[in-house]
């Protein structure tokens, strides 16, 4: 399975827990229809689900902080979670390149928002590299 599938079931698992659901094992088989080709696509999953939901509220100020045309409320709750894992694997995880978890979130925001949902995260997600490839 290609990372890219894997970005997909845990943005939907995110997605998922952010409106209140439980996610896990019935959520990726049922309502996703995902089927891991091994152990290492849950490993991988369950590193950006459980990372997301640890680091939520640095996510979320950091979300809040680049957005300057929307509070953080009224950010769609699907781009958040879009944001939310980019970022948390950008920072955090760094085993692949910005600029393709960049445009894998784009892909994922065009997908299942819209056009504007995709420049969104485009430019906020692309501020946040530059800024950090400054320090």
């Amino acid at each position: 399975m290609s990372r890219l599938a894997a970005r997909r079931a845990a943005m939907q698992l995110i997605y998922e827990d952010m409106l209140g659901g439980e996610g896990g094992d019935d959520t990726l088989l049922g309502l996703i229809q995902f089927q891991p080709d091994d152990e290492q696509d849950d490993a991988y999953i369950e590193t950006l689900t459980g990372g997301v939901k640890a680091c939520q509220r640095e996510l979320d100020d950091e979300i809040a902080g680049r957005s300057k045309t929307k509070e953080l409320e009224r950010i769609p709750v699907l781009v958040r979670a879009i944001l939310r894992l980019a970022l948390y694997e950008i920072d955090f995880v760094q085993d692949t390149p910005p600029a393709v978890i960049i445009n894998e979130a784009v892909e994922l925001a065009k997908r299942f928002g819209e056009e504007s949902d995709a420049r969104f995260v485009n430019g906020l997600l692309g501020s946040h590299v530059r800024d950090a490839q400054k320090t």
